[in-house]
């Protein structure tokens, strides 16, 4: 997340992944703030040790759900504050809810919760949620999951309606009832994402030609999508990740 933490990341592998898209486990040194870039994806977090605030409310434990954002979310914490989560793919919190699947009902999450404050590290977190995954309910596929799936691929939205079986009405109504936003600004999302991969991935390359490779109208309306959606313009973001690579380097030639 930021040099202010230590944060352990599991990907799930197997079935578990068409649901879950991380485990995470944060540990801050100090006190200090980051920008959540919103992907269209849910959570859970649970607040271990120190205060935690999320877009400037107190996450208190056991737990808080992480519902879509349309923008994107400040966590600050203090220092020495622990916290992990669970990070779910698009539609899949308001699937679960409705299917009422056993991860995310209370007694579980408590039980989760409860076994943290025994053993709280990434290992001991993803054990506990492991016994309360239950693939007897399981989600099967949704036109939703599809056209999202497609969209990941920085598939054009207006191609990604034409592949899929149900209208586009009908696809706006579901994608917006399971993410509380529409396909039109996951498309917004995960363009800004693509943007966000180029820049790290090409330190020099200039913004006018990261925005023409990545779909946007122009520069400024790369700029403009950017800073909508991570809350730090292009410019500063790429200066952050410089400073970081300083950092680093001096570190290995020490």
């Amino acid at each position: 997340m930021s040099n202010h933490l230590t944060l352990e990341l599991k990907t799930p592998e197997g079935d578990i992944a068409n649901y879950i898209q991380a485990i995470w486990y944060a540990t801050a040194h100090s006190h200090g703030e980051q920008w959540l870039a919103c992907d269209g994806a849910t959570g859970v977090i649970f607040p271990l040790a120190g205060a935690l605030l999320l877009d400037d409310k107190a996450l208190s434990p056991p737990y808080a759900f992480q519902e879509t954002s349309t923008h994107a979310a400040k966590i600050t914490f203090s220092e020495n504050a622990q916290f992990c989560g669970i990070r779910f793919n698009p539609t899949v919190l308001a699937e679960f809810k409705q299917h009422n699947h056993p991860l995310i009902c209370e007694q579980s999450l408590m039980a989760i919760a409860k076994g943290l404050q025994k053993s709280a590290n990434l290992q001991a977190f993803e054990a506990l949620i492991s016994t309360h995954f239950n693939y007897r309910h399981s989600i099967g596929h949704t036109y939703a999951k599809q056209l999202i799936s497609k969209l990941i691929e920085l598939t054009p939205l207006q191609t990604a309606y034409q592949l899929a079986p149900l209208s586009k009405r009908q696809l706006e109504r579901q994608i917006k009832s399971q993410c509380g936003v529409t396909p039109k600004y996951f498309e917004r999302i995960y363009r800004v994402k693509m943007a966000k991969q180029t820049i790290k991935d090409n330190p020099t390359m200039s913004f006018a030609d990261i925005a023409q490779q990545c779909g946007f109208t122009d520069q400024p309306h790369f700029i403009k999508e950017f800073k909508a959606i991570m809350h730090i313009t292009p410019a500063r973001y790429r200066k952050l990740l410089n400073n970081t690579h300083t950092k680093k380097t001096k570190l290995i030639m020490r």
